[in-house]
């Protein structure tokens, strides 16, 4: 399963495909991605989907956390992969998969071997990831914390992830960090394993200091959440002081990085961009109020029930060109038509 903006750089994706003989399913944002991405997969042998998902597609289902008013905020980006990975998953218990893989466009050094071993790994698994090491995956926060010194883990996240398909019934929320959600009742459960390190391709964080702000509410929430996993806590205890005080260490975090990235003595350019994109993190982060986290997590809950119902009503098809079209996706014809 491929979520792209890029159909250009889906070599790696369909040499994979290939080589370990499973299906394709490339899902993009437009029609006219959708019609270059046919022609990319146009060699490939077996069951290919090449297809697209609009933002007024409503095979998803209207989600409560796509209402939220902190999603006012969020950029289509991040609604966008969300949106296309949940289809994902429909396809899949639509065509009665076992197991499915969602593969970001620029995802590295991957070869059959690991993924038979990490698809091996779902029959005691719900979930089997991989660490992007470099280019570490990180938020903007995150890498300036890097930068300034400090000791930054990554997460195993939905860049290269396999899941299994049978029992997954939770769903990626329009949020950035999606896929931290989406990976929370396994982590909860035990049932989440790591299969090994790959790379992605580089890329600027800082470039843009909005990129920060907008992945702001999503890392609040995030980190929110998987702090209480180590606290060993549960949703449930995610109450409204228990927000105040994140927010707190929050606002706290980012400036502690910005006062080490202050004391570089190399590099100046890099650390002013760090710096600005840090003071768009903490000007987004000043909008955020504990009710607002409280809220979404509520929403988010509730949208987990309704997606179940969803996924507990759908047919077994047991056919990719079947289940497209029960979805409503355009065909491959039209794509290449328009």
């Amino acid at each position: 399963m491929v979520p792209t903006i890029r159909p250009w750089s889906l070599g790696t994706a369909i040499a994979l495909a290939s080589e370990v003989g499973c299906a394709l399913v490339v899902l993009c944002s437009t029609a006219e991605q959708a019609a270059q991405a046919t022609l990319e997969c146009a060699a490939l042998g077996g069951d290919v989907l090449v297809s697209y998902v609009s933002p007024d597609h409503d095979g998803t289902l209207p989600l409560l956390t796509a209402e939220h008013p902190e999603n006012e905020i969020v950029p289509s980006c991040h609604v966008d992969i969300a949106r296309k990975r949940n289809v994902g998953l429909l396809l899949a218990r639509l065509c009665a998969w076992d197991t499915i893989m969602f593969l970001d466009d620029d995802i590295r050094d991957l070869t059959p071997g690991v993924v038979s071993v990490a698809a091996a790994l779902t029959a005691h698994c719900q979930a089997v990831g991989f660490k992007i090491g470099y280019y570490p995956d990180n938020s903007v926060v995150c890498h300036a914390h890097r930068l300034a010194g400090g000791d930054q883990d990554v997460f195993p996240g939905g860049g290269a992830l396999l899941v299994d398909a049978i029992r997954a019934d939770v769903l990626f929320p329009p949020i950035y960090n999606e896929d931290w959600l989406f990976l929370f009742a396994a982590a909860q459960r035990r049932s989440f394993a790591v299969a090994g390190t790959l790379s992605q391709v580089p890329y600027q964080p800082f470039a843009r200091p909005r990129r920060a702000a907008s992945e702001e509410f999503g890392d609040v929430i995030a980190e929110g959440l998987y702090r209480l996993l180590h606290e060993g806590g549960d949703v449930t205890d995610a109450t409204r002081d228990y927000w105040r005080e994140a927010l707190r260490r929050r606002s706290w975090l980012i400036d502690h990085i910005a006062d080490r990235l202050l004391l570089r003595q190399e590099d100046a350019p890099t650390t002013g961009y760090a710096l600005m994109s840090l003071s768009a993190a903490r000007k987004r982060l000043a909008g955020i109020t504990e009710l607002a986290c409280l809220s979404y997590v509520y929403a988010w809950q509730a949208d987990l029930e309704i997606w179940r119902d969803k996924l507990a009503g759908l047919p077994v098809l047991a056919d990719l060109a079947g289940a497209a079209e029960y979805l409503e996706l355009p065909a491959l014809d039209r794509c290449l038509k328009q």
